[in-house]
């Protein structure tokens, strides 16, 4: 079992992406550099006490490559356990994410709900 821990590395100043003007001012407001997010488990379990900040938006770009990360790579053309980063959608003012896969232990993250 996996866990993937999304480092903040950096958190852009607005930009234009045509020229115009940008939509937003500021950087994002949700994050700062070091701030993390933390996903155990398939299906994903959100680590509350291991993460700082959620955006939705960026959690929501994140969980189809949380949901891959959290699996047994066996296959040698799989690319999973070697993506490093990755940025929230937002075009103006992104926020990039250093990505972490860490083995855990089976029952070292308890499920959310005590089976029946």
């Amino acid at each position: 079992m996996y866990k993937v821990v999304y480092t903040v590395v950096e958190v852009g100043e607005p930009r234009s992406i045509d020229g115009g003007p940008t939509h937003v001012s500021g950087p994002c407001k949700m994050y700062k550099v070091g701030d993390k997010m933390t996903v155990v488990g398939n299906p994903g379990q959100l680590v509350l006490k291991e993460t700082d900040a959620v955006c939705l938006a960026a959690f929501s770009a994140i969980l189809p490559l949380t949901s891959a990360m959290t699996r047994e790579v066996t296959e040698p053309w799989d690319y999973m356990d070697k993506i490093a980063y990755y940025s929230c959608p937002d075009s103006e003012r992104p926020v990039v994410f250093k990505v972490e896969r860490i083995e855990v232990e089976q029952g070292e993250y308890p499920p959310p709900y005590p089976n029946p």
